[in-house]
């Protein structure tokens, strides 16, 4: 008898314990589901987590000013409940960061800051390879809508992104055109080029010819008058044009190294094209000496048929009130360009995220910023729905902006000239500014054989940069 009760009270403790068992996994089980984020959470006990960016906007705008800022409200607010932590903002100081970089002290868990300026940070090494991060799933939906560049990418290192909380495609060059003087020249509409295929360099320039124009009668052409195209900075029309033609100053070849194309006679004939829309006071209006805000008044005014620029930092927010209508379209392709092989440049004002290498709180750094990530969807929805629905006034414009950041494009000459050694970029844009603005007797051909070798040394040095490499100081 007492055998069988001692062994009926072990089979009940076992029953007992493997019950518990049942429960304490089904507790775990219910614990991860409902985690509905895909992100891991922690308690980081008051961790201040600090952002490093001049745009206080992207952090803690005036609740009620907006949905935009009630969304970015919301995203800092769930972030700081979700993991016991304080999100600060300081206004970006390259000069500080470059300080707190030699001295090995945390400047701030995140930098935003324009991709030139993080640029700078690459020769000497003080960026974190975002790539290799545990953690920072940056193939998730969430970063890989919202950003536009790779320029501080290179092979299968990520040295800074455009994150979702720093979205670049507001920084994507596009083309504005005014539909009442297209009407009045009897000319088709660059949306019907579009759709077929066949908005062109050659076309625009069809376009810029025809657009000319004595408005005040006087007989002659001057800053009073009527041209084809201006671009919303005096000295971005080159570029804009150039690598919307699909042309690139250096170009990443699939093996990884880089070649300069600017040397190849394709990108001379280019060059000679763009020459001739920014032609003064011919094809486009002479813009050199304006600031930005005068420059889109042109367009406004009435004065060019076309303005190209990004629709970031509020330069082109005046086209939005003008009294004509207008439409936008890409940046029109090279005559030599595939199908659907449009380009829209993103210049290296676009914001990007870095990591400095002196931040020794890694672990923390991403779980919040991989969580700022997530949640900073709602208010990119939010901004998109509201200027297309708002500003934009037709259903044509508006898909074409929705899927813009399709034709975005970069180029590494921009990031090459932000390194000491790499003159030669600098010495390579401004024999194209001279050509095509400054000085047009001058030949591109001519100009780029006199720098050819400066470049090249520039090429392989940035390649060294990028990789990491020791390199000569």
């Amino acid at each position: 008898m007492k055998k069988t009760l001692g062994l009926l009270l072990c089979v009940s403790m076992l029953f007992g314990c493997l019950t518990g068992c049942g429960d304490k996994t089904r507790q775990e089980e219910n614990k991860e589901e409902t985690n509905e984020y895909p992100f891991r959470i922690e308690d980081l006990d008051g961790y201040v987590f600090t952002v490093a960016d001049s745009n206080p906007a992207r952090w803690f705008p005036e609740e009620g000013s907006s949905n935009i800022a009630n969304a970015v409200i919301n995203r800092v607010n769930k972030v700081e409940e979700l993991f016991n932590c304080t999100i600060e903002r300081i206004d970006y100081d390259e000069n500080e960061a470059q300080l707190a970089a030699q001295a090995g002290t945390k400047y701030a868990d995140i930098v935003v800051c324009e991709t030139w300026s993080l640029g700078r940070f690459l020769k000497a090494r003080r960026l974190v390879d975002l790539a290799k991060l545990e953690g920072l799933n940056l193939e998730a939906e969430y970063w890989q809508r919202y950003g536009s560049t790779n320029i501080l990418q290179y092979q299968d290192k990520i040295y800074a992104l455009g994150a979702p909380f720093a979205c670049q495609h507001d920084e994507a060059v596009v083309m504005f055109f005014n539909k009442a003087i297209i009407e009045e020249l009897n000319l088709e509409s660059p949306y019907d080029l579009y759709a077929r295929d066949e908005w062109t360099m050659s076309k625009l320039l069809e376009y810029c010819k025809a657009a000319k124009k004595d408005l005040n009668g006087d007989g002659v052409f001057d800053g009073n008058d009527r041209y084809g195209f201006v671009c919303g900075h005096e000295f971005d029309g080159p570029f804009t044009l150039y690598m919307g033609a699909g042309k690139h100053f250096i170009r990443e070849e699939e093996d990884g190294h880089f070649t300069f194309e600017l040397n190849t006679k394709e990108a001379f004939r280019t060059v000679n094209q763009v020459a001739e829309i920014l032609d003064p006071f011919e094809n486009a209006y002479d813009c050199l000496g304006m600031v930005e805000s005068d420059i889109v008044n042109l367009f406004v005014n009435g004065q060019t048929l076309f303005y190209c620029y990004s629709r970031a930092r509020g330069v082109a927010d005046p086209i939005y009130e003008m009294q004509d209508d207008f439409g936008i379209v890409p940046m029109p392709k090279g005559d030599d360009a595939g199908p659907d092989e449009y380009n829209c440049w993103v210049n290296h004002n676009a914001a990007n995220m870095g990591i400095l290498a002196n931040n020794p709180d890694l672990d923390k750094t991403v779980m919040i910023v991989e969580a700022l990530a997530y949640f900073a969807q709602e208010e990119n929805e939010i901004e998109e729905e509201e200027y297309l629905n708002v500003k934009l006034r037709d259903d044509m414009a508006r898909e074409i902006v929705k899927n813009i950041n399709r034709y975005a494009m970069i180029d590494y000459a921009w990031i090459g000239q932000q390194c000491a050694d790499a003159g030669g970029f600098q010495a390579m844009n401004s024999a194209v500014w001279a050509v095509t603005m400054t000085d047009r007797s001058k030949k591109i051909m001519s100009s780029i054989q006199e720098i050819e070798q400066q470049v090249e040394t520039s090429i392989r040095q940035l390649e060294d940069i990028l990789l990491q490499k020791d390199t000569a100081q």
